[in-house]
């Protein structure tokens, strides 16, 4: 089928009540590209995400800086949904996010968590609905979701955007229409056909979102399968690629295109909007790494330089501060299993090379942050302007 000529849905009337919510088509298709401009798009795409993935084949030790990457995608992911966690509080511990905070750290902590499942649970299972299920569970086990239904296919009508039904901005399908839609979700993903993986992530990521099939958590478990597909199929090795940072700066078109492929049956707009994310964020992410690496090298040269014989355990706890960014000395004792003492030395020789920064002023529980390393996964994403038409 080609991608223009998809209809991607109607809408339809329950009569006994007064509204009217949007019933998707299904997408179990071989889907044809008929557009140059998508072409043209797909193959930058394609390029910079196999450059994305050629780097985290090669770079030593990439597996420092998975959970930062990681990390960072729960916060964004997050802040779409109207949680004013920062990056910062993520690395944090949960005694050190004061009061008020502790919800929404709690369900970035909860995402977290999902991510890393999903990612373990892909060499045993495939992406399924099963699987889906499971995600959702982990995400809503706690916390403001946790009566939400965790794992479990809504079984009431939902809304998206008003403060009810009548004046919402968008209503997904009728619950009766959950399972047999998902089904063909799942039918599409495994489907063999010559529908590019980028492009079919990008639809699959659209229907997911319109079929909207649980209470809560759908933004979230949408945005998480991104890159969990793209690891199932091969298209990445390491899981260092999420586009919620892309949709958390362009929000208002993240939504129209998603609005206008519903309801104006714009598809290809959809999909190039998609398209150009790819490339933005593995350009990004690119560019974050390279400099992530730079980082690393430098200021291990210059703690090999300015720590005399400390050297070895001040690299020790180097390496330790791109997984663990804020640390106590007392945490330095446990995972370099070195006397108070020298946990102390350690942390004001990392403090006056520039490596660490004192967060506190106290006498005990001093906080320190590996700040250089901070600034650069706080980094903001560029926003896309360009809203032409293809």
């Amino acid at each position: 089928m080609k991608i223009s000529q998809f209809q991607t849905g109607k809408l339809q009337s329950i009569d006994a009540y007064n509204y009217q919510y949007f019933l998707p088509e299904s997408i179990d298709h071989d889907f044809e590209i008929d557009s140059g401009n998508l072409q043209v798009q797909l193959e930058k795409s394609t390029r910079l995400l196999g450059e994305l993935n050629a780097m985290a084949r090669i770079v030593p030790n990439i597996d420092l800086f998975i959970m930062s990457f990681i990390n960072n995608e729960a916060t964004q992911s997050s802040k779409i949904e109207g949680t004013q966690t920062e990056l910062d509080d993520v690395f944090k511990a949960e005694n050190d996010i004061n009061v008020e905070q502790k919800d929404d750290w709690l369900e970035v902590a909860l995402y977290i968590s999902t991510i890393k499942e999903a990612i373990e649970k892909l060499d045993e299972l495939p992406i399924s609905v099963r699987l889906i299920k499971q995600m959702h569970e982990t995400l809503l086990s706690s916390g403001r979701g946790k009566n939400k239904m965790p794992g479990e296919f809504r079984t009431s009508q939902n809304w998206i955007a008003g403060t009810n039904i009548g004046n919402a901005e968008f209503i997904p399908p009728h619950q009766r229409f959950v399972p047999e839609l998902m089904s063909d979700l799942e039918q599409f993903l495994h489907q063999r056909n010559s529908t590019p993986d980028i492009i079919k992530i990008a639809i699959i990521h659209y229907q997911f979102e319109t079929i909207h099939p649980f209470l809560d958590g759908n933004g979230r478990i949408g945005r998480i399968l991104i890159p969990l597909y793209l690891i199932d199929k091969g298209v990445l090795s390491k899981p260092l690629f999420y586009m919620s940072a892309f949709f958390e700066s362009n929000k208002d078109s993240y939504y129209k295109k998603l609005m206008d492929a519903r309801l104006k049956n714009n598809f290809s707009d959809w999909i190039l909007f998609f398209l150009k994310g790819v490339e933005q964020t593995a350009r990004h992410s690119i560019e974050t790494l390279i400099e992530i690496i730079n980082l690393k090298d430098s200021l291990s040269q210059k703690i090999r330089k300015e720590s005399g014989n400390r050297s070895s355990n001040n690299l020790r706890l180097f390496d330790e501060l791109f997984q663990t960014p804020f640390i106590q000395v007392s945490q330095v004792k446990e995972k370099l299993c070195v006397s108070p003492t020298t946990a102390k030395y350690v942390v004001d020789d990392l403090v006056k090379i520039g490596v660490l920064q004192e967060l506190t002023n106290n006498k005990r529980n001093r906080l320190f942050a590996f700040q250089p390393y901070l600034s650069l996964l706080n980094k903001p994403f560029p926003i896309q302007n360009d809203d032409k038409k293809i």
